[in-house]
């Protein structure tokens, strides 16, 4: 077998960028229409309806993560651990995630009902159906590495999202407007990836897609399920704990600060579901230094996005405030906000491609595990500390958690690392 040739550090870098730049350019996007959704809500809306829109958006947010548990990613790897990329008898995957985009929609449909009222549960129950329709539409597309169709999607969305909130300006901002706008953009977002597959999603046979399903969730997908929902309990803890105890608006501060580090979340989210399949074809193959190789390109692409979005929101709390701040808003808890969440956002740049890597590698059980006790330490110190301190601190207790994450994730790649060695 001919020995690959390694490719000049200027001709490497050109490779990264052409690789993380499609994908990175249309997260880009999609988060920028995210970011100015939240800029307008906080200007026009008050603190209570800023809080739920956020907490919404945590909850789509969270949709991605059991998107990615239960469906996308066994998917991604079914796919690219067989020779020829094939999808013979993988059909079951769709109805399923049917379903769980249907269930989402029903969860964003009540919280907007108890919270605001029937039309906002009408809008956000419709955008959280259309979110997970195409996330995994967007995980379809990386699988089969076209990812192509991802980024005309993210492009559709984004555009439809900026010009539906301009619209909302001469209308005159309503939380049920802006639900309204995610969920007309989502809808029309899923095109790019053609008829076949939405009629691929077909409500009947969810017997048989069940009866399928079952090797994929004894396998991997029962102990990714409880990862992502220990991690969505730590990384989130402050959001649900503080909307429960203290209100939608004492979220608001924290939501404020969330905003800035979205953009970060989003490429995070996005970028996983274009590296997975990279990572789980190599492991696949036995090739580990490949994939630990696109791991670290991971991390270096998630450090620039960072090193820019920290910068952006330094310079727009020191130059133009009134951008994102209102009278009915505290500068100094935003402010702190805006520190942890930055604290917090690169702790989670340094977790994600190790723990995409620990998945390809099949370590699903140990990485959950690791997940249940940040996750026991998140809670414990995001209650502790509503108790005892303003609520905008309580991110605080969410960085200790991640750190906690990221120790253990790393420890699980060196063990893995060293077995290899052996």
């Amino acid at each position: 077998m001919a020995e690959a040739v390694a490719l000049p550090p200027e001709k490497k870098l050109r490779a990264t960028l052409a690789r993380f730049g499609l994908a990175s350019m249309s997260s880009a996007a999609v988060s920028v229409s995210h970011l100015l959704v939240q800029l307008v809500a906080v200007r026009r809306l008050e603190a209570a309806e800023i809080g739920t829109l956020a907490f919404l958006l945590v909850i789509i947010q969270f949709g991605y993560g059991l998107s990615n548990a239960l469906v996308s990613t066994p998917y991604a790897i079914a796919v690219n651990q067989r020779e020829d990329g094939s999808e013979d008898g993988l059909d079951f995957f769709f109805p399923l995630n049917l379903l769980l985009a249907l269930s989402q929609g029903l969860l964003c449909a009540a919280i907007g009902w108890a919270m605001v009222g029937p039309w906002a549960a009408l809008a956000f129950g419709l955008a959280g159906v259309f979110s997970l329709l195409r996330w995994f539409g967007r995980a379809n597309a990386y699988a089969h590495h076209t990812p192509g169709a991802a980024a005309v999607s993210d492009m559709v969305y984004a555009i439809l999202v900026i010009a539906g909130v301009g619209a909302t300006l001469s209308a005159g901002a309503h939380i049920e407007l802006f639900g309204a706008v995610l969920a007309g953009a989502g809808a029309l977002a899923l095109i790019p990836f053609g008829g076949a597959y939405l009629a691929r999603h077909k409500p009947s046979g969810l017997g048989r897609a069940f009866s399928a399903y079952r090797p994929v969730w004894k396998r991997q997908s029962a102990w990714t399920l409880i990862g992502v929902i220990t991690t969505e309990a730590t990384s989130n803890a402050h959001s649900y704990i503080v909307t429960l105890f203290a209100g939608p608006a004492a979220f608001a501060p924290i939501a404020v600060g969330m905003l800035f580090f979205r953009p970060v979340n989003v490429c995070i989210t996005a970028l996983t579901q274009l590296e997975r399949p990279r990572m789980a074809r190599a492991v696949g193959k036995g090739d580990d230094r490949s994939a630990r190789g696109s791991a670290r390109a991971f991390m270096a692409a998630l450090l620039v996005i960072w090193i820019a979005t920290a910068a952006l929101a330094a310079l727009i709390l020191a130059f133009l405030p009134q951008i994102i701040l209102k009278p009915t808003l505290s500068v100094q808890a935003v402010m702190i906000a805006v520190a942890l969440c930055a604290a917090l956002s690169l702790v989670q740049c340094l977790q994600a491609p190790v723990s995409v890597l620990t998945q390809a590698r099949g370590a699903f059980k140990p990485l959950a595990a690791t997940s249940v006790r940040s996750c026991i330490v998140g809670v414990a110190a995001v209650v502790a500390i509503t108790l005892l301190a303003p609520s905008v601190y309580t991110i605080a207790g969410v960085v200790l958690a991640q750190a906690v994450m990221l120790f253990g994730i790393w420890r699980l790649d060196r063990k893995a690392r060293r077995e290899m060695a052996a």
